[in-house]
């Protein structure tokens, strides 16, 4: 049994962790700073009870940068992609419920309400309606997470820092896979 390593995961790993965690944080910054904008678009999709609305609005803002700054330094990686796709994974029932019940004619406040200001929240927003390419961008984002969740940040992060310290071998690339020699 042969570890097989691909000299491009740790450039892969770290983009990864990079390009959701700027993503959430451009989108929680706009959040925090104008929670009550965010408020109106969670309650556009009339999913929770209106006592529910302004907690979550104060409360989810707050865990999208928190994980968004954990991806971007590579701190505790797997535990910030674990909860990044949680969120991402609660976005996509929130959007797909508006898409099949027809409730479509608002934004998904997924990037707070400056996203006009903001060439790249506007081209990642998508529109003023909630479409696919919301669902989309969300699975992509997923698909960009779940190597941080089985692997790791790579070897450029402060996990790998910590472990370097404590001794531990890094893994540098994807996990071992098993070969057959034969």
């Amino acid at each position: 049994m042969v570890a097989v390593r691909t000299a491009w995961a740790p450039g892969l790993l770290l983009a990864a962790r990079l390009v959701v965690g700027a993503i959430f944080l451009l989108a929680g910054i706009d959040k925090v700073l104008s929670p009550g904008g965010f408020a109106d678009s969670v309650r556009a999709f009339h999913l929770l009870p209106p006592a529910l609305v302004l907690p979550f609005a104060f409360v989810i803002p707050w865990i999208e940068l928190l994980v968004a700054v954990y991806l971007i330094t590579g701190y505790l990686c797997r535990f910030a992609a674990a909860g990044t796709i949680a969120l991402l994974a609660m976005f996509i029932f929130a959007l797909g419920t508006a898409l099949v019940s027809g409730d479509t004619n608002h934004a998904c406040g997924c990037f707070g309400t400056s996203g006009d200001a903001n060439r790249v929240l506007a081209l990642l927003e998508g529109g003023s309606t909630i479409g696919w390419w919301d669902v989309i961008r969300d699975l992509i984002m997923i698909g960009m997470t779940i190597p941080l969740v089985l692997y790791g940040a790579g070897s450029v992060s402060v996990d790998a820092l910590l472990a370097r310290r404590a001794g531990k071998q890094v893994v540098s690339g994807f996990a071992p896979t098993a070969r057959s020699d034969g």
